[in-house]
């Protein structure tokens, strides 16, 4: 048990490398509903899990309630796309990655209950 406290404290104290958290690339900016008006800005983390699969983290606020959602999805950097189930609504959606040091993340989605789009700026490394 000992042992197990110790791992772990190390790893909150990042002295233990973690390929998720040295991965991930941290977007922040707009997200906007074209058929309803339900925008709002969000954080998405980022994280390159290898063969061109992905997976994103958005965090924000809709309507006064924060959302977190974890979604994975394919494709080189210039042509992603994936589909998600959110709160019961199907969602898919295309976007990009740019940019080397400090970049964006666009996409366009579209569902059973809202269309719209998001454009992030990466926040400084």
């Amino acid at each position: 048990m000992r042992r197990l406290i110790i791992f772990c404290a190390l790893i909150v104290l990042g002295f233990l490398p973690q390929r998720a958290w040295a991965a991930d690339r941290v977007f922040e900016g707009p997200w906007k509903t074209t058929n309803r008006k339900l925008d709002g800005t969000m954080r998405c983390f980022v994280t390159d899990l290898g063969n061109e699969n992905w997976q994103g983290r958005f965090v924000g606020t809709w309507q006064g309630v924060p959302f977190d959602y974890t979604v994975k999805f394919t494709g080189p950097p210039n042509h992603l796309h994936g589909t998600a189930t959110i709160d019961g609504a199907d969602y898919s959606w295309a976007g990009e990655l740019g940019g080397d040091s400090q970049g964006w993340f666009k996409a366009t989605f579209t569902g059973n209950r809202y269309s719209g789009n998001f454009d992030l700026k990466e926040e400084a490394r």
